[in-house]
């Protein structure tokens, strides 16, 4: 495979431009660079999301703030879960969850994190073990789950669910209510694309991915390990030694460093293994 089917100019653009939403702290940039949108498209999925600010800022007049929110995010505006097609990877795309108004739980509930931005209402993502939700209000908010109609859910709530959805397997902890910073949400949702890619065996895709998550988390160098795997997986040995060097090299003392250069010795030899 050619290292142009796996990387192009379009997807540094995209990468640049996600580094620097990452850093101004910029969800709805870092999300929409993460899809490779254009700068007008861009500009029209902001205008969505500032349009449906001002209608809850509308609402808060009569309203409290999640009613608000679920009246004109889910009641008026018809945004909701996905169980259909839950991987799909338009679910995991913010451009394509402000056209289709479907989306996963977590891009769903980044739409209500950023129209309540706007509309001046603090809503936090809460990153429960399996499924994604919102917190509206701050530390004595509300909670609520955007993938399911915006319904308002007790701690009790939250704990049955993650005791449902892990098979009982995760016991409850407190700390599962805390905030998730964008950062934090950031990786989760190409964690998510990095399964979805995986399942749908989409090497560029896959690689794409990988790039960003290198991108957000640029001190570690696991993501750089990662990329080179990928790359070196699907044939694009040239641009694996080129990623497995860049390891060893920005992290000489690490155990990914000693893993890639054992690749790279191999690929040396000729060996055909991967590690």
């Amino acid at each position: 495979m050619q290292v142009p089917e796996l990387w192009s100019d379009t997807d540094r653009m995209a990468v640049a431009a996600f580094e620097v939403a990452v850093r101004h702290g910029d969800l709805a940039g870092a999300l929409l660079a993460l899809d490779g949108v254009s700068a007008q498209q861009a500009a029209a999925h902001r205008q969505t999301i500032s349009d449906l600010a001002a209608k809850v800022r509308s609402e808060l007049l009569s309203r409290d703030p999640v009613t608000s929110l679920a009246h004109v995010l889910v009641t008026e505006a018809g945004f909701q879960g996905d169980p259909e097609d839950y991987f799909a990877p338009g679910n995991s795309r913010l451009s394509d969850v402000l056209t289709t108004r479907r989306g996963m739980p977590i891009l769903l509930s980044a739409v209500w994190m950023l129209v309540g931005e706007q509309a001046g209402v603090i809503v936090e993502g809460i990153g429960l073990p399996g499924h994604f939700i919102v917190r509206v209000g701050g530390s004595t908010g509300v909670l609520a789950d955007p993938f399911n109609g915006g319904r308002m859910l007790s701690v009790m709530d939250c704990r049955q669910l993650v005791g449902k959805l892990s098979g009982g397997a995760v016991q409850w902890n407190d700390s599962f209510l805390h905030p998730v910073p964008a950062d934090g949400l950031l990786e989760r949702v190409l964690r998510n694309l990095a399964h979805i890619w995986q399942r749908l065996e989409s090497p560029g895709q896959m690689l794409r991915t990988a790039r960003f998550y290198a991108a957000l988390r640029p001190r570690e160098a696991e993501p750089r390990l990662v990329q080179a795997k990928i790359a070196d997986a699907f044939g694009a040995t040239q641009l694996a030694e080129m990623l497995y060097r860049a390891v060893v090299d920005g992290f000489p003392s690490s155990a990914a460093a000693e893993v890639a250069a054992g690749r790279l010795d191999e690929l040396r030899r000729g060996a055909v293994d991967i590690n």
